[in-house]
């Protein structure tokens, strides 16, 4: 019945907003430069952002303005080594495409790998059921491929009313369909030992004046974490 629903009602109504709004993250330029980010110091960690949502840097020209800029800059700081952070992110990335990024040989060179799950269009009409489904299969993925040392963070899906002004009802679709999300993201995520959620509450929209403050923002929120997984990652490795 709800999947009738999804299809009849909410893909029509995300669709056009999508297509109108002037908040429609589609109006704004994604990054076009070199898809990597990095800071100099010693023993550099490697990390691989994967996803949608978040890592994709709507409304700046590069990754380097973006988050994995500014979460490389955050990272660093709080480690004290350097950072290279590389990025595969698509709107409409699919499974296949995220296993084709991380084969057990590119598994072995990274120390962490950040998902970001998106987008809006796709988690709106996608059941719990088929969202564990999809989860459990990439976590399936790194446990049958990736070195123990490897540290996985899943970035929890936002609220997307608190990151843009969408009409009440769609908001309401989309803030109750992210819990529904996070709920069993975090559950998954709990059953596995080398993997970590990281709930992502952002408290401010995406700014439009092309400034990075918000990424900058959005990096503190999780920098903490990648620095304590990398460090964990080094313990384990050495």
């Amino acid at each position: 019945m709800m999947e009738s629903v999804r299809k009849a009602l909410i893909a029509p109504l995300v669709d056009r907003w999508l297509a109108t709004s002037s908040q429609s993250w589609r109006t704004l330029p994604v990054p076009s430069g070199p898809p990597v980010a990095h800071t100099d110091g010693p023993d550099p960690d490697r990390v691989l952002l994967l996803g949608a949502g978040i890592s994709m840097g709507y409304g700046m020209k590069s990754h380097d303005l973006a988050l994995p800029g500014q979460l490389a800059r955050q990272v660093s700081d709080l480690t004290g080594r350097g950072v290279q952070i590389d990025v595969v992110t698509g709107e409409h990335l699919t499974l296949d495409n995220a296993f084709a990024n991380l084969s057990e040989a590119r598994l072995r060179e990274l120390d962490v790998v950040i998902a970001t799950p998106g987008s809006l269009e796709k988690l709106l009409l996608m059941s719990v059921p088929v969202w564990r489904q999809r989860v459990e299969l990439l976590l399936d993925h790194f446990a049958t491929n990736a070195p123990a040392s490897l540290r996985v963070l899943f970035i929890g899906v936002p609220e997307v009313s608190h990151l843009v002004r969408m009409p009440r009802l769609l908001a309401l679709i989309a803030d109750r369909s992210a819990r529904a999300l996070n709920t069993s993201l975090a559950s998954a995520c709990a059953a596995r030992p080398y993997v970590q959620f990281i709930p992502f509450r952002p408290t401010e929209p995406v700014g439009r004046d092309g400034t990075g403050r918000t990424y900058e923002r959005w990096a503190s929120l999780i920098a903490p974490q990648v620095a304590g997984a990398l460090d964990e990652h080094q313990r384990v490795s050495h």
